[in-house]
């Protein structure tokens, strides 16, 4: 098929894709547009081609074909301007047809443009990586496995009808993913998700390994982009359930909605979080006394390191704290060098009025 039309509707065109792209495109696109406005060409023409052949981005395809039709940075070549046009044009009707998802990535990516960027490229890096999934089931929060957890000072809590020991050192292992399945419904930009949190706590060096605990955190939640409030950067409503699935005596669960205010200050992102338990208490009528009514997260991003402090009901004598600490192994993306302390109540919810000492190390494939 070829494009027919006037140079002038093209240009308009043009124009127009390479706004919503500069609003929504990544870095990568950003810095080969910024080339192209600049004449240089040649320069970004070799970046384009990166991203159509290699990212398949529609819009830098597009870009290409009117570069080959007008001979911007190379020879004019209506053969490969064809080719690049038709890229564009099965990307788009396939995303915008079959892929309800492309909407939700570029108002991730939206997002994404609202926070303020650092000078320092290493930095802005890592916090693309803290505030940005890339893929339709993404990482929700850190995904690891810690082969040598270490407790002290602390006892853990055996059920009375186990015939199990506990040792000061285990594993564990946390899986959580999230999937976003509708994005601005009401013209706010928000995203719709459901998520899935797991953490299993693994006596591995016991004669007869078993799990002393796993809980489970099934959510639902809307996030909403604040771009006109200063250092507000988004706002989350969340419904959700969390238990340890044992039945009976020891069972612990609850039921919550929480509202979560995450904040930018220079680099220094802030998440208060604050939730109400919805529903009887049936298993665990204190439950609350110990996991409090909210919980404050600082996150610290320094070059590839990353730094978080949790504290839970923080001014109750059943506080909590853990601090998480990741930097990438051999400079890798997606698999990170991960250790975590923890010292407080309501580490697990066999646990949550027992307190708890524990030094962590091991790794992870998300932050």
């Amino acid at each position: 098929m070829v494009f027919k039309g006037s140079v002038y509707m093209k240009k308009s065109l043009l124009v127009i894709l390479v706004f919503a792209a500069s609003l929504f495109g990544d870095i990568s696109y950003d810095k080969a547009y910024a080339l192209y406005d600049q004449g240089d060409f040649n320069s970004s023409l070799k970046m384009f081609k990166e991203l159509a052949d290699d990212d398949q981005d529609d819009d830098a395809a597009y870009i290409l074909g009117y570069m080959y039709e007008y001979g911007e940075g190379c020879e004019a070549n209506a053969s490969k301007s064809q080719e690049y046009y038709k890229i564009a044009a099965r990307g788009y009707y396939w995303n915008h047809q079959d892929n309800p998802l492309h909407t939700s990535k570029k108002a991730q990516k939206h997002i994404y443009e609202t926070l303020d960027k650092s000078a320092d490229e290493i930095t802005e890096d890592t916090i693309k990586q803290y505030t940005q999934s890339l893929y339709n089931i993404k990482a929700y929060k850190a995904n690891f496995f810690l082969p040598v957890s270490y407790r002290y000072g602390s006892e853990y809590t055996v059920a009375p009808d186990s015939n199990h020991t506990s040792n000061q050192l285990e594993s564990e292992f946390q899986v959580s993913l999230k999937y976003d399945f509708a994005p601005n419904l009401f013209g706010f930009d928000e995203i719709y998700s459901i998520a899935y949190t797991q953490i299993s706590f693994w006596q591995l060096y016991v004669s007869s390994a078993y799990f002393r605990e796993s809980n489970y955190n099934p959510e639902f939640f809307v996030l909403f982009p604040v771009p006109s409030i200063p250092y507000l950067k988004a706002v989350r409503l969340d419904v959700a359930h969390q238990s340890n699935g044992r039945g009976g005596d020891n069972e612990r669960s609850w039921n919550y909605l929480s509202a979560e205010f995450n904040f930018q200050t220079g680099f220094f992102f802030t998440r208060l979080k604050i939730w109400k338990d919805i529903f009887s208490l049936k298993y665990n009528t204190d439950l609350m006394d110990y996991m409090g009514h909210g919980e404050v997260k600082f996150v610290i991003p320094y070059k590839k390191n990353l730094l978080s402090i949790t504290a839970r009901n923080p001014f109750s004598e059943y506080r909590a704290t853990t601090i998480d600490y990741t930097y990438p192994f051999f400079g890798s993306n997606d698999l990170f060098l991960y250790v975590k302390a923890f010292t407080g109540y309501g580490e697990t919810l066999i646990d949550y009025n027992h307190k708890v000492n524990k030094i962590a190390i091991g790794f992870s494939i998300s932050r």
